[in-house]
Formats: structure tokens, sequence, C-alpha cells
């Protein structure tokens, strides 16, 4: 039988089958949509959307109102004078602060790459930062000095809490660094 070809295609195919129908139950035979299909609908409907934005407002407001407690308290403190305290317009990514010679400080409140609200020490260092300049309009070592103390005060009242300080540089022996 060797020059004449079997046709079993027909006893493989039907055995397929039925190993097919016995493996997988109908319901797993459906593809479901994969995750960039899904955050396509997602997008798609504009409801999340709107409050999303709604939801980041909230937090802008939310976070400014806090800054804005905090300077006053701290502007008594050290008998500084400013006129308003706003939060920096959307897409400025050159600073997180800033502060006019009439006395406007405008604080950066988002993460210029992430969209994500800052750390809330970073808030209150810039802000302790820019009311420094209401003092020392530069970055003399008058300035930074007087930044300390407001900073000092800040973290005082509990405000200012940064995250763990960095750990010195320990001595490693030569023989460690080869490994």
């Amino acid at each position: 039988m060797r020059g004449r070809p079997r046709d079993c295609s027909a006893n493989v195919a039907a055995r397929v089958d039925a190993r097919q129908r016995a493996l997988f139950a109908p319901q797993e035979l459906t593809a479901t949509p994969s995750p960039v299909a899904r955050l396509r609908e997602l997008a798609a409907t504009s409801a999340p959307r709107a409050l999303h934005v709604a939801t980041r407002r909230d937090e802008d407001a939310a976070a400014l109102e806090k800054l804005r407690t905090m300077a006053v308290k701290l502007a008594a403190h050290f008998r500084l004078r400013y006129t308003a305290i706003d939060a920096e317009a959307e897409g400025v990514v050159q600073h997180y602060g800033i502060c006019y010679a009439d006395g406007r400080i405008r604080i950066r409140l988002r993460h210029a790459t992430t969209g994500r609200l800052l750390k809330e020490s970073s808030l209150v260092d810039t802000l302790c930062h820019e009311l420094a300049h209401l003092k020392h309009f530069d970055h003399s070592l008058r300035f930074r000095r007087f930044h300390e103390k407001v900073l000092a005060e800040a973290r005082r009242l509990g405000w200012y809490k940064p995250g763990p300080a960095k750990a010195e540089p320990r001595e490693v022996p030569l023989w460690e660094i080869a490994r």
C-alpha cells in the first residue's frame, strides 16, 4: 500500500470536530473585547468624561481652598501681604508657582505629565516658597533662610510633611562592589 495514498482526512476532521466540541463550551468560543476596544467604547461615551472633569474641578477647588487657609495663617505669622492665591493656568509646566510684584500668587496644582494632583507636601512647599518671595523677591541667601523659616512654621503646624529623608551614603568595601 505504499504507492497509494489513503484518504483519511474525513476521519481526522471528524475526530477534531468531536474533540473541539468536548473541549470547549460554546460560551468559551466567543471572543471578549480587548482592553483597547473597551477603552475606546468608554471614551465614546461622554458622561464619564464630564464626571471626570467635574471631579477634577472639585479636587482643584478643595486643594486651592486648603492652600488659601494655610496662606492666611502663615502670612499673618510672618506679617506678609498678598492679594490673591490662584491656581496656575492649565498647561503651564515651566514652574510650580509664581509670585508677582503686586502680591498675586499662582500655584500649579497638577503634575505636568500625569495630570494628577500634586502631593500636599509639594503644594505646601511651593506655597511657602512663593510667600517667602513676598519679603525677598529673589533667590538670595536671605530668601533661602526666610523660606526655611516659613517651611519650619508649616512643619510645626503639621502642614508640611515631606517624605523620609534620603539615607546617607554608606561606605561599601571594594569586594562587595565587585560582586
